[in-house]
């Protein structure tokens, strides 16, 4: 490969190379971002939407105490006593119901009868144990129940809120059951004020339903009561958009950097190497003999510097050899071939012995030099690959910068942590156990570099027989904890005393040097990692950090 072609291609990778670093980091931390304001929009629509409940149930209660207050129910209380039948008939109740904006009221008497129903008069005369038994409760807030109904499809059952409260006339009493339907209009109300795709379910069975969103989706669940409960559901698409466009924005910038980095490149390997490609033609052309070549390269720098010295040499060159040619030919050729003798002499030397020894093995016809030669050379490769290993974290060990501390939420870390592994290797389960508000002072990205490494480890440790991974996040008074516990073969206990020195491993093609930075990293926090488990039954590191206040 050309000069020319790998400065251009170096250029093309240096642009490439910070945009495929920060590509996952941005996309990570969008998500993370974008995922916080999606709990924060559903937290904030389920509060609204339980507000939005809370002031119709306030409504309820208000239009039945000055229901019971007109007096219309006065009258009707007086005139019930002396008469009940004539007084209260099956459309008394639905006059007063419309009158105070419900849409649910029923009359009973001591017993539980049904005297008039606004929401379904043929249940005149009947007893409503349902609507009855809210007389029995001891808080004048309005409970949802279900109620019968009649519609266009027959008679269903719709939850409502309602509230009961008694009118009184001498020793007459009679019962006033109202509230309002939890309906298609109050789907619809809860959809335009959250947003939100709602359901109304009583007993697992849709009631009502409001709103449509875009999949994917997420849900918020309501309850009411035992068999009432209300869903949201979220649309999780404009998160989604915003990952895909920020995406295709670094994929344009990507390929524009790319065109532009290696344009730049063609041009500047062009400026750079045609000077060197003529020096290059003119090297060629004295080893022809053309001792009086000369570089016609208008250059500055470094390279002019050599164009000149090139043709400074090639013309010493000419006058020297037009001199010993003359006078000293034979001296001067037997001194050109000792100094060529003496510079191919060190490198003839291991490589004739390598060709020799080769050689003489294949001249035995031994059948295992392709396999020897195969192996030899794998095994070369591998110590080769080993000793980078070892020397880049020997340089990371010894050079680790010093921890910026700041708070940070270890659940949510622990969270983002176990996010990279969602899809674990076959016959490994991760669980995760996270006590809210667990907050230390630590550097997140040295932390989550000790995380990513415990949990990298437990799954080596596993990979054979799968088992099960276990992450807490728990915190005492003074302490932050995160536990990493595993179901592998665990450590045995003579190893446990040497298990953070440094290039001490028990895994064949480790380098020994990953839970000494993890270990390091701790103690610069002021925390500690400890090891434990028993033999056989897995192992289990604790993180310790002190906690923020």
């Amino acid at each position: 490969m050309r000069l020319r072609t790998r400065l251009a291609l170096a250029f093309a990778l240096l642009a490439l190379v910070p945009l495929a670093v920060m590509v996952p980091f941005t996309l990570t931390r969008l998500r993370a971002t974008l995922s916080r304001s999606l709990d924060a929009r559903m937290e904030g629509a389920t509060t609204s939407g339980k507000e939005a409940i809370d002031r119709t149930a306030a409504t309820v209660c208000r239009a039945v105490e000055e229901l019971v207050e007109s007096p219309a129910m006065e009258d009707l209380a007086r005139e019930s006593r002396d008469a009940p039948s004539r007084a209260i008939r099956a459309d008394t109740a639905r006059p007063l119901m419309k009158s105070r904006g419900l849409t649910v009221l029923s009359l009973f008497d001591r017993q539980g009868t049904t005297l008039s129903s606004g929401h379904l008069p043929a249940r005149r005369g009947d007893p409503d144990p349902v609507l009855f038994a809210v007389t029995r409760e001891k808080s004048p807030q309005p409970v949802p129940v279900t109620v019968s109904v009649r519609g266009n499809e027959g008679l269903r059952e719709v939850p409502a809120l309602v509230t009961a409260r008694p009118v009184d006339y001498g020793d007459a009493r009679l019962w006033v059951v109202g509230g309002v339907l939890l309906d298609e209009g109050l789907a619809a109300h809860l959809s335009r004020l959250t947003q939100a795709e709602v359901t109304l379910l009583t007993g697992g069975a849709v009631v009502a339903k409001a709103g449509k969103v875009t999949p994917p989706t997420v849900a918020r669940v309501l309850p009411l009561s035992e068999s009432i409960s209300v869903r949201l559901v979220f649309s999780r698409a404009a998160e989604r958009e915003a990952t895909l466009g920020v995406l295709r924005s670094f994929l344009l910038l990507a390929g524009l950097g790319l065109a532009f980095a290696v344009l730049l490149g063609l041009l500047v390997a062009r400026r750079i190497t045609q000077p060197v490609e003529a020096l290059t033609e003119g090297a060629r052309r004295v080893g022809q003999g053309a001792l009086d070549e000369r570089v016609q390269v208008e250059t500055t720098g470094e390279v002019g510097e050599l164009v000149k010295t090139f043709n400074h040499m090639t013309t010493e060159l000419r006058s020297t050899t037009e001199r010993l040619v003359a006078s000293e030919r034979v001296a001067a050729w037997q001194e050109v071939a000792r100094r060529l003798a003496h510079e191919i002499k060190n490198p003839l030397t291991p490589i004739r012995m390598s060709i020799e020894t080769l050689l003489a093995v294949q001249d035995a016809k031994d059948a295992r030099f392709p396999a020897i030669f195969r192996q030899s050379a794998g095994v070369i490769l591998e110590e080769v690959d080993r000793l980078r290993r070892i020397v880049d974290e020997f340089s990371q060990f010894a050079r680790m910068p010093k921890p910026q501390l700041e708070p940070v939420d270890l659940g949510e870390l622990a969270r983002n942590v176990l996010s990279l592994y969602a899809t674990p290797p076959e016959g490994i389960h991760l669980h995760s156990e996270v006590q809210p508000g667990v907050v230390a002072r630590a550097d997140r990205d040295q932390l989550t570099q000790v995380l990513v490494n415990l949990v990298k480890n437990a799954e080596e440790a596993m990979a054979r027989g799968g088992g099960n991974l276990h992450v807490r996040v728990k915190g005492t008074e003074r302490e932050a904890l995160v536990e990493v516990q595993d179901s592998g073969p665990g450590i045995p206990p003579e190893h446990r005393a040497r298990i953070f020195e440094p290039y001490f491993t028990t895994k064949e093609g480790g380098t020994g040097l990953g839970l000494a930075i993890a270990a390091r990293i701790l103690q610069e926090h002021g925390g500690k990692l400890d090891v434990g488990g028993e033999p056989g039954q897995g192992a289990c590191f604790t993180l310790s950090l002190p906690r923020s206040i």
